[in-house]
């Protein structure tokens, strides 16, 4: 499984458009993409007006399938007039067990 999780600061005016167009995105992703396994829409604790986008796919190339869909471009194009991100916070691909022997 591939994840990763990104932030976002936005602007106090725009924080509730900011959350409609994630939370589109999430619905949106989980409901058309098979690869897409989990999407959270997170605030920080500490500030009002960051957000953080914790994102699992089956591999790499499901990542691939949703930057090139339609929910997220349309969320790039929407909050990019607007919001400072995406920071990356981290990358990373599961670890498993060893097989047994």
């Amino acid at each position: 499984m591939y994840q990763f999780a990104v932030s976002f600061a936005v602007p106090a005016e725009r924080r509730e458009d900011f959350i409609a167009e994630a939370l589109r995105n999430a619905r949106g992703s989980l409901a058309d993409e098979p690869g897409c396994l989990r999407f959270d829409v997170l605030a920080d604790p500490d500030d009002a007006l960051l957000f953080h986008l914790n994102e699992a796919y089956e591999d790499k190339a499901a990542v691939e399938i949703h930057k090139a869909g339609e929910n997220f471009q349309r969320f790039i194009k929407a909050v990019s007039e607007y919001a400072d991100g995406p920071t990356r916070r981290f990358t990373g691909t599961t670890v498993e067990e060893p097989a047994a022997s």
